[in-house]
């Protein structure tokens, strides 16, 4: 029996000779332009040479320019706003948002495959915003936005529980305020060489695959400071300190400094493998301050800076008071970090149904500029320049490219 795939060429050759063949002839055509249209390249005009102009686009921007309609559009309106860098999500809540060749293989799987896919979509979303990056000269540096962060029921979470940190209680999650849905995500336990693995490997695999110009993690690339007490961990501390457990104090310093350094050691191996693959690619680290990274994640970021293990930082300052974000910009700390490697700010343009006026957003920038550090980077992008921003679109742009020259 033949199919009705097999008829298709025969259907269509009685469309083209029947009485409606221009209609068709038309609409082909129509189909075949729109396919091939791109929007034009940007002249990115006086737009400061060195400096860090980004956006991040999360896993719900991402998905949405799933749309091949559409993704030339978004990037090049990224471009006609000054930007120079996008920071698109790919891995968040324990999936990926590229086909990853990494992430299935442990019960994880392209986020795109959870969903039946709209008429018109990208099978390989990552690989259509790197080419269009590159097409408006722009960086393009993906982000590995949940870190060590995964749900408590996820597939990895239930394959690979002992791949779990947990704390004195025994539980592998946080009430609820510590991070977004605390209460339903677990962490990965970086001392854990099999996570250091797959950590290392789903991001050495986009460093192979793509024509990315860098890597980056953020704050949840990190352990809170009440983890540490599964048995792996424990173990582990009673080899390197004569049998003594870990103390029950979580802000012990020496405990806090030895978990800190497991985290920075999973750190040096994703840099090294990276560079290993491609020396030039950035190393991007998007972390809170300096003392409540530490303090609260153990998240030593200026050793990595001074270890260079960093090529570039956007502390995120996301705060809604002037004067608060000038005081934080003048700590010393931060001050200092400025002068071993390019520091941007990460500026928050507010949530989906209350963004930030971009009166507001140049207020912020003009504070960021006066005390020199290098350059903004705008969370999100569903909040600064999509249909969430806070203002129309003309004062956006020129707004943005009045303060990003």
């Amino acid at each position: 029996m033949q199919s009705h795939f097999s008829q298709l060429p025969k259907t269509l050759n009685k469309l083209l000779k029947g009485r409606y063949r221009w209609f068709w002839l038309t609409l082909a055509t129509f189909l075949i332009v729109i396919s091939l249209w791109q929007a034009p390249k940007v002249n990115h005009g006086a737009a400061k040479i060195g400096e860090i102009h980004g956006v991040w686009m999360t896993n719900t921007g991402v998905i949405l320019n799933y749309y091949t309609t559409r993704l030339d559009e978004v990037v090049a309106n990224i471009a006609k706003h000054n930007l120079n860098t996008i920071y698109p999500a790919v891995w968040n809540r324990g999936y990926t948002l590229h086909p990853s060749s990494v992430a299935p293989s442990r019960g994880s799987l392209f986020f795109g495959e959870r969903h039946h896919r709209p008429f018109l979509t990208l099978t390989d979303p990552l690989k259509g915003i790197v080419q269009q990056a590159h097409r408006q000269e722009l960086r393009i540096i993906p982000w590995f936005e949940y870190g060590l962060m995964i749900p408590k029921n996820h597939a990895i979470a239930k394959q690979h529980p002992d791949w779990l940190s947990q704390t004195q209680q025994g539980k592998i999650h946080l009430p609820q305020g510590k991070f977004d849905q605390s209460e339903n995500m677990a962490w990965l336990n970086p001392a854990h060489p099999e996570v250091q693995k797959f950590i290392t490997n789903l991001i050495v695999d986009v460093v192979k695959r793509y024509a990315i110009d860098g890597i980056q993690l953020d704050d949840h690339f990190a352990i809170p400071v009440e983890f540490g007490y599964d048995n792996y961990t424990v173990q582990l501390y009673r080899q390197e300190h004569n049998g003594s457990p870990p103390p029950k104090n979580i802000k012990n310093p020496e405990w806090m400094a030895w978990r800190a350094k497991k985290l920075t050691q999973l750190m040096a191996k994703i840099s090294q493998a990276v560079k290993v693959e491609k020396p030039q690619l950035i190393i991007s680290l998007s972390p809170n301050s300096l003392d409540f990274a530490y303090k609260n994640y153990l998240q030593d970021w200026g050793r990595w800076v001074k270890s260079g293990l960093l090529d570039e930082v956007v502390v995120q300052i996301y705060r809604n008071d002037i004067q608060t974000i000038q005081n934080e910009l003048n700590n010393q700390q931060l001050l200092n970090i400025r002068s071993r490697v390019p520091t941007a700010i990460g500026l928050y343009t507010g949530p989906f149904l209350s963004p930030k006026p971009i009166q507001n957003i140049k207020q912020e920038i003009a504070v960021v500029k006066n005390t020199k550090y290098q350059g903004v980077s705008f969370f999100s992008w569903e909040t600064t320049l999509w249909i969430f921003k806070g203002g129309s679109q003309r004062q956006f742009e020129a707004g943005l490219r009045e303060f990003l020259t």
